[in-house]
C-alpha cells in the first residue's frame, strides 16, 4: 500500500492536474481498500487486535506530526480499519447496519457542508494532517485528494458487519470502493470538497437492500 502511494507520486504526470489527481487516486485506492478488506474480514486474536490498534494510533500520530504523511497513511488506515472492524462486529442485525448507513449519510453531508468538518477545513487546516489519508496525484505527491479516516472506519464497519449479518460483503465492498472513485470524480468536476460517506452508504444499501428488507423487524416468516 505504501509502495503504491510512493510510486504514484513519482511517475510522470500529464498536462492536466485533474487527470493526475484522478489517476493517482484510482491507482492507489485499490491497494488501500484491499488492506481495509483484509483487516476487516480476517481472524485476529483479541491480543493482536489490541496491539495493532495501539501501534496504529501511536505511529499515525508521530508520523503525521513529523510530516511523513505517506508513511502515516499506512497506520491511519490500520487504525481506522480496526476501529471499524470492532464496531461492525457489534452490529449483527442487517437492519441496524441500514440505520447506521442512513445516519452516516446525513451526518457526513451536514458535517462537510455546514458542520465540524467545514470548521476544521476553514479554521484549523493543520488538523487535516492527522485526520486525512492522503492520496498523491500522478507525479506530484504534494497534490492529490484526501480521504477521511472516518470514511475508512465505515468501509471496515460495513465490511465486517455485512459478514456478521450474512449480507453481500464482497459485492458491497466493491461497490463502496467504486463509490469512492465516483466521489473524487464529482469533486473534481464540482470543485468543492464532497463527503464520501453518502455514496459509500448508498452503495452498501443498494447492494444489500433486498436482504435487509427481508430481515426487517416484525417481518413474519412463512411458517408463522
Amino acid at each position: 500500500m505504501v509502495a503504491a502511494l510512493v510510486l504514484v507520486g513519482r511517475v510522470p504526470n500529464t498536462p492536466w492536474l485533474e487527470a493526475d489527481v484522478m489517476l493517482g487516486f484510482v491507482l492507489t485506492v485499490a491497494p488501500v481498500c484491499l488492506f481495509v478488506w483484509l483487516l476487516s474480514t480476517r481472524r485476529l486474536s483479541p491480543v493482536l487486535l489490541a496491539g495493532l490498534v495501539g501501534v496504529g494510533l501511536g505511529a499515525a500520530g508521530v508520523l503525521s506530526f513529523t510530516g511523513w504523511l505517506t508513511a502515516a497513511a499506512l497506520f491511519k488506515v490500520l487504525l481506522a480499519a480496526l476501529v471499524g472492524r470492532l464496531l461492525g462486529r457489534q452490529v449483527a442485525e442487517a437492519w441496524w447496519l441500514a440505520v447506521v448507513a442512513l445516519v452516516a449519510l446525513l451526518a457526513d453531508a451536514w458535517s462537510v457542508f455546514a458542520g465540524p468538518t467545514r470548521v476544521v477545513v476553514e479554521r484549523a487546516p493543520v488538523a487535516l494532517d492527522y485526520l486525512l489519508v492522503h492520496f498523491p496525484a500522478l507525479g506530484n505527491p504534494q497534490a492529490g485528494m484526501g480521504l477521511g479516516m472516518s470514511d475508512v472506519v465505515f468501509l471496515a464497519l460495513f465490511a465486517a458487519g455485512s459478514r456478521a449479518a450474512a449480507l453481500r460483503a464482497g459485492v458491497g465492498f466493491l461497490a463502496m470502493t467504486a463509490s469512492l472513485v465516483l466521489t473524487v470524480a464529482l469533486a473534481l468536476l464540482w470543485r468543492p470538497a464532497l463527503p464520501a460517506l453518502p455514496l459509500i452508504s448508498l452503495a452498501f444499501l443498494a447492494t444489500n437492500a433486498d436482504r435487509i428488507w427481508a430481515r426487517r423487524p416484525g417481518r413474519r416468516t412463512s411458517h408463522e
